[in-house]
């Protein structure tokens, strides 16, 4: 596995990879990014391309490709093992059909699910759909393209179109239901399940590394209008409605160029967009953003530029989407659509318009009081309470306080009410703190010993230099002092084994606490965390460092040496044995005298 895993990291960028989810910055000879694990303001994530790894000053977490694979998307070293082969093209060996094999019911769901892609896909294009369904399709305005790059569906009408298909794949009706494509019959219709979606075109819904988690399907026309018009997958083991946006998979890469991200309500929207070159669309899976979208958008730009319906719905989806962008520190912004139609209507007649209108997107909070100040009178005391008390409550959601400033400012003037009024509002409406402060995410640093420290300190520089790993390896006398600390063993025992190279020696650890740790070492003695981010450290003078470190060492060492040469002096001196306690006095004062 070690070989394959090899062969994978060979085949791979670290940068290129990590730069799929997040915006990433080059710093010198290496890159840095804010870290998508914890809440940050400036860049503590630095990415060594040369060693191919990874590592974040301030909530520590680390690795190589796999390790942050497997972090951000909450999977296991196999699962990140299959989707990095399948994206370099290592090929996997695989199991005798007939040999026992542990399955996860995450992998078979994902299995599940996109083979339900597979078989909707046919339906369009060469089953029951071929003509109306794509005709509507294309009369809506898509082409043949657009419609495969979004892979869309049909779901045949009948009770058990797809059931009967999957089993006939070999998956149980346990299996198949938790995927969400099935429902549960009631006691009056008998034992169990039939297909969700019936006579409907499907939208799979994929997650950001384009796996199908689940789906939303339209009603076809001409179909049972008495249905709801949209039918979507219930939360599943791999669906999660809040951490869904549509189309993410396809805009990730343009969204991250242009640093902004448009969100539109439908996902006809979304395929349109894209269709006329608008690539950085997206839509969410509910009426508002949640935390957890906003997080992930954060990683790709720090702007969003939102176009809901502006009905009463519309209206109060937006304030909510902007007040948690507030609190994550976004950029949010809202695009007025001149025809008053929705994103697919407007890009279809003229892409341009919308353009047009994107970059005229009024600031979010220009457009809340513009609504407000039209919608009450300032000039009436009743109404400036009113329009006070709404926009305030907007307004304590910012985590910048220099914006959270502005805007009271900028009320003030228009209520003409003081700003200390205004800020003792502020005061009483602000119940709690909604930001996690970035400080109570760091973790106590607990005070090692100086021995510890030094240790770590020549075992850094022995990482980051092939020379000095290789010398104090081959010293029997400083190898000596880390023999009683396991965990500064892999450097010394498999030192010669991986070519005194850090890299390398990463790749042979299975060990995770292990690699963990002789990662922390490196980069600690690599980089410093500063208000900039981490910058690269000196360590031209390497050798002097290993030499004082040691030469500390020695001292410290000593020190304890020392306190338990007294208590051995003491206990002489209560048993009244003059000669010990005078040889031991002997060693204390030449001991004293090397350490000074």
């Amino acid at each position: 596995m070690n070989s394959v895993a090899q062969d994978i990291k060979d085949r791979i960028n670290i940068v290129d990879l990590i730069g799929e989810y997040i915006r990433t910055q080059k710093a010198g000879a290496n890159w840095k990014a804010l870290c998508p694990f914890h809440h940050e303001k400036s860049p503590s994530l630095m990415i060594n391309e040369e060693k191919q790894i990874w590592h974040c000053f301030g909530c520590g977490k680390g690795g190589d490709v796999f390790g942050f694979l497997m972090e951000i998307e909450g999977i296991d070293f196999k699962e990140a093992l299959k989707i990095l082969a399948e994206k370099t093209g290592v090929e996997l060996l695989r199991f005798n059909k007939n040999q026992p094999e542990f399955v996860d019911d995450k992998k078979k769901t994902l299995e599940i699910l996109e083979l339900a892609v597979k078989f909707y896909e046919k339906q369009l294009w060469d089953g029951m759909g071929k003509d109306k369904i794509l005709d509507y399709l294309r009369e809506r305005g898509l082409n043949d393209q657009a419609i495969r790059d979004f892979r869309l569906g049909y779901a045949p009408n009948g009770w058990d179109n797809l059931l009967k298909f999957l089993m006939g794949r070999g998956y149980s009706t346990n299996d198949i239901a938790k995927t969400g494509l099935l429902v549960a019959k009631n006691e009056a219709r008998g034992n169990g399940f039939y297909d969700r979606f019936r006579d409907r075109i499907t939208f799979p819904v994929m997650d950001v590394m384009g796996k199908a988690v689940g789906f939303s399907a339209r009603v076809a026309p001409g179909g049972d209008e008495s249905q709801a018009k949209y039918v979507n997958t219930p939360e599943t083991s791999v669906y999660h409605k809040s951490k869904i946006l549509y189309g993410l998979n396809m805009a990730k890469q343009e969204i991250k160029s242009q640093n902004s991200a448009i969100i539109v309500e439908g996902n006809m929207d979304v395929i349109a967009s894209h269709q006329a070159g608008i690539k950085n669309t997206i839509a969410v899976s509910g009426t508002a953003l949640t935390p957890e979208q906003v997080d992930i958008l954060k990683r790709y730009a720090s702007k969003i530029k939102m176009l809901f319906d502006m009905d009463s719905a519309g209206e109060k989806a937006t304030q909510r989407s902007a007040e948690i962008c507030f609190q994550k520190d976004i950029n949010v912004s809202v695009i007025t659509l001149p025809e008053g139609k929705d994103a697919a209507e407007l890009v279809q007649k003229d892409p341009k318009k919308f353009i047009e209108a994107s970059e005229k997107a009024t600031p979010i909070m220009e457009y809340f009081f513009q609504q407000f100040f039209r919608k009450y009178d300032g000039n009436k005391i009743e109404d400036k309470k009113i329009i006070a008390a709404e926009l305030l409550n907007i307004i304590r959601n910012f985590g910048n306080a220099i914006e959270k400033n502005y805007w009271i400012r900028k009320l003030s003037q228009k209520l003409d009410v003081s700003e200390n009024v205004l800020v003792d509002i502020l005061k009483k409406t602000e119940t709690r703190d909604v930001r996690q402060p970035e400080e109570n995410l760091k973790k106590e640093k607990v005070s090692k010993k100086r021995i510890e420290v030094l240790l770590e300190k020549i075992a850094g520089l022995m990482l980051n230099s092939k020379i000095l790993w290789e010398k104090i390896s081959n010293n029997t006398q400083e190898k000596y002092y880390f023999s009683e600390n396991k965990k500064f063993l892999p450097i010394f025992e498999k030192g010669r084994e991986v070519g005194y190279k850090f890299e390398n020696l990463i790749s042979s650890l299975e060990n995770k606490e292990e690699c963990d740790f002789l990662q922390k070492v490196y980069f600690d003695t690599k980089y410093s965390n500063t208000e900039n981010g981490p910058m690269e450290n000196d360590l031209s003078d390497s050798e002097e460092q290993v030499e004082y470190c040691f030469n500390e060492l020695k001292k410290e060492i000593g020190k304890d040496r020392l306190g338990v040469l007294l208590n051995d002096i003491r206990k002489a001196e209560e048993n009244g044995d003059k000669e010990g306690k005078n040889l031991l006095i002997d060693e204390f004062n030449k001991l004293s005298q090397e350490i000074k």
